[in-house]
C-alpha cells in the first residue's frame, strides 16, 4: 500500500482493498473473524470482429440517450490489438455481453480516444481518424451533407466592391436553414461587382438560398442576399461592406470538424482540440451545432513563453469558463463566441499556474471541503477562506506532481506521494487519468511507472 495507506489501520484495510479472485481473511473491530470473496469474472475477453485478435481496453465510455421519452443506456468500448485493428463495440448489460460496432482501422491503433456527448449525440476523436458520431444506434462520420458551394468571379461591371471576398450559399427548406456549403475560393477585387454561381440543391425541397459574405478585410460571413427558388443558380453581388455589417452573421456554417485529438461541449458548442498539422490550437462549433465547425474559428494556446507546447484536453463550463491544458500552462475561455464587427468575443488567457497537464483525463473537479496535505504535512481544506477564492481542478502535472488550480493559481497537493510520483514514466505520461469515488468522496489518480 502506497503512501498515507501505509499508515490506515489493517482493520480498515478490507474495506479499501479486495484482490480479484481471492478470498481474504480479515477481524473487524470487534475480533471477529470475516471473509471477503473477490470478484466474478462476468464476461470472456473480447477479441477482434476480424480475426479474433486478443484486444486490450482503450476506452470506456457511458452513454445515456433520451428518445421518445425512453432512456437508452449503453456502454461503448474501445479495443485495441496494437496491431492493425481498433474496434468500438457496444454493451447494453454494463460489459458482461458485448457486440461488434465498426473498426476504425489501423491509422488509429495506439491512440486514446476522447468523447463528449451533445445531446443524444456522442462525438469521438482519436487524431488520426475523421471526428466520429455515435447515435445509439450507428456509428458514422461527423458532419452534415452541406450546401451547394458558389463559384465567385470578377464582373466585366464595375460595382462597389474592393477587398478579398468569400461567399457562403445556405439553402433553405420554407423557413428551415440548412447546413452552409463550403467557402467559395478567396476573390481580389477593386471597384467592381463579382458574378456568382452554383449547382442547384439535389433536395428538390429546397426553396431558395441564402448568400452570406465576408467583409472585403474579415473572415465572418454575413448575410448578403436572398435567392427564391431552388433552380435559381446565379447572383451578382454589388452591396458594399457598411450595408452588411449589421446583418445576420451566419452560424450554420455546414463545414465538418477537423481531426483532433480532444472535444468537449461549452457554451452550447462543441470544441475540437490539437491537430497534428497545429497542436495548440482549438476550434469551436457554430452555437448548437456540433457538427459545424468553420476554419477559421478557432483560438491559439500559445504565447512567447510556452513556445514547443501542444493541449492536453479541456474542461468545460468551469465558473463559465472553458479551461484548456497543455502540458506547460493552463489556459481559460472567457466569453460568449458573440460577434462585434468583424471581431468574436472570445478571451483567452494564460493563468498563473506553474505549469500544465499530462492528460485532462487526469484533473477533476473538487468541491469546497476537499482535504490536502502541504509540504509540511499540515491538512489544508479547499474553501473560500483557504487557498484561492474557490473550488477549483487538481491534475497531474509533467512535473511529476499533483496540482491543485483554484483559477488562477495552483499549489501542489501530492506531497505524501513524492517518492511514488518519481516514478512516472513519462514517455508513457498520456495514460495517466483519475477517476472520482463519490461513495468515499475520494480522487484516484492512476498513471504509469
Amino acid at each position: 500500500f502506497l503512501g498515507e495507506q501505509e499508515g490506515i489501520h489493517s482493520i480498515l484495510l478490507p474495506d479499501i482493498f479486495s484482490s480479484g479472485g481471492s478470498k481474504n481473511l480479515w477481524l473487524d473491530k470487534y475480533g471477529r473473524a470475516k471473509k471477503i470473496d473477490g470478484y466474478v469474472a462476468q464476461n470472456t475477453a473480447v477479441t477482434t470482429n476480424t480475426g479474433g485478435s486478443a484486444t486490450l481496453v482503450r476506452a470506456l465510455f457511458p452513454y445515456k440517450a433520451t428518445v421518445g421519452g425512453s432512456v437508452t443506456r449503453q456502454l461503448l468500448g474501445i479495443f485495441d490489438d496494437c496491431t492493425n485493428e481498433i474496434e468500438l463495440w457496444k454493451s447494453t448489460d454494463d460489459g458482461v455481453t458485448w457486440s461488434f460496432v465498426s473498426d476504425y482501422g489501423s491509422t488509429v491503433v495506439g491512440q486514446i480516444p476522447d468523447f463528449a456527448q451533445f445531446g443524444d449525440s456522442l462525438l469521438i476523436t482519436t487524431g488520426k481518424a475523421a471526428v466520429k458520431k455515435w447515435n445509439g444506434t450507428a456509428l458514422s462520420t461527423a458532419g452534415r451533407t452541406q450546401s451547394p458551394t458558389p463559384t465567385s468571379a470578377l464582373s466585366a461591371t464595375a460595382g462597389n466592391l474592393s477587398g478579398v471576398y468569400q461567399y457562403k450559399l445556405l439553402s433553405m427548406i420554407g423557413g428551415a436553414r440548412q447546413a452552409g456549403s463550403a467557402s467559395s475560393t478567396a476573390l481580389s477585387v477593386q471597384n467592381f461587382k463579382v458574378d456568382l454561381s452554383w449547382t442547384a440543391d439535389a433536395d428538390t425541397n429546397v426553396t431558395g438560398y441564402e448568400i452570406y459574405r465576408t467583409s472585403g478585410t474579415g473572415a465572418v460571413y454575413y448575410f448578403l442576399d436572398y435567392v427564391d427558388g431552388r433552380t435559381t443558380v446565379a447572383y451578382t453581388d454589388n452591396i458594399d461592406d457598411l450595408s452588411i455589417l449589421e446583418s445576420r452573421v451566419m452560424e450554420e456554417h455546414g463545414d465538418a470538424p477537423p481531426t483532433t485529438y480532444y472535444c468537449e461541449p461549452h457554451k452550447q458548442r462543441m470544441w475540437y482540440a490539437r491537430t497534428d498539422a497545429a497542436p495548440t490550437r482549438v476550434y469551436y462549433s457554430d452555437p448548437g451545432l456540433p457538427e459545424d465547425v468553420l476554419s477559421d474559428n478557432y483560438l491559439d494556446f500559445s504565447d512567447s513563453a510556452v513556445q514547443g507546447d501542444m493541449v492536453t484536453g479541456m474542461l468545460g463550463n468551469q465558473d463559465g469558463k472553458l479551461v484548456v491544458f497543455t502540458e506547460k500552462a493552463v489556459w481559460t475561455v472567457s466569453g460568449t463566441g458573440s460577434v462585434i464587427g468583424n471581431i468574436v468575443d472570445w478571451s483567452k488567457a494564460r493563468t498563473n499556474a506553474v505549469t500544465g497537464s499530462v492528460s485532462a483525463r487526469t484533473a477533476m473537479r473538487i468541491p469546497s471541503g476537499a482535504k490536502f496535505s502541504d509540504e509540511s504535512g499540515k491538512i489544508q481544506h479547499v474553501s473560500t477562506t483557504g487557498y484561492g477564492t474557490q473550488a477549483g481542478i487538481a491534475y497531474l502535472t509533467p512535473l511529476n506532481d499533483i496540482r491543485f488550480w483554484d483559477g488562477e493559481n495552483d499549489i501542489i497537493i501530492s506531497h505524501p506521494k513524492k517518492t511514488t510520483l518519481s516514478e512516472i514514466n513519462y514517455a508513457q505520461r498520456a495514460k495517466a487519468f483519475a477517476v472520482t469515488d463519490h461513495s468515499r468522496d475520494e480522487v484516484t489518480w492512476v498513471f504509469p511507472t
